[in-house]
């Protein structure tokens, strides 16, 4: 009994897409990365489509390829660093800079460091100490102070 094959039309010629693992090269400035990656490819004219999870992954593989030619930190060398200097992402976007959800995203693979910002976490991870010279300590969190009753 021959096997079940998925397919659909390519949107950008028209021929038969099939939904199987190819290997995608991933290029950028001159340097390729082959990965295998699941999705609909076009036996015509090779046009991919990619959701999900591959998409996901291929995004990823893309960063790391991306921190390697740049000489900055991948997705998971920024949160090892920041795990060491003891910060939650939130707390080092305000801190280091990159704002609230920055750490999120250079860990998630989505936006990539920057020079500068690759420069201070390699630092910082050689010496967590020097946190606490440019770290004001977090505030307390006060107990909220009870309503005044208004008088008549």
């Amino acid at each position: 009994m021959a096997k079940d094959v998925k397919t659909q039309p390519c949107v950008e010629c028209g021929g038969p897409m099939r939904y199987e693992v190819r290997d995608d090269v991933l290029e950028y400035k001159g340097q390729t990365r082959t990965v295998p990656t699941l999705g609909w490819w076009c036996t015509r004219c090779d046009e991919a489509i990619l959701t999900g999870e591959p998409l996901l992954a291929s995004e990823r593989a893309f960063q790391e390829l991306k921190a390697e030619v740049d000489h900055v930190l991948a997705p998971g060398d920024v949160a090892r660093v920041r795990k060491t200097l003891g910060l939650s992402q939130r707390r080092a976007g305000e801190l280091l800079g990159g704002g609230p959800r920055a750490f999120q995203k250079y860990e998630a693979g989505k936006q990539a460091v920057s020079v500068p910002m690759s420069h201070l976490l390699r630092l910082l991870g050689k010496d967590p100490s020097r946190l606490q010279e440019i770290a004001p300590p977090e505030p307390a969190k006060s107990e909220p102070k009870p309503a005044r009753k208004k008088s008549a």
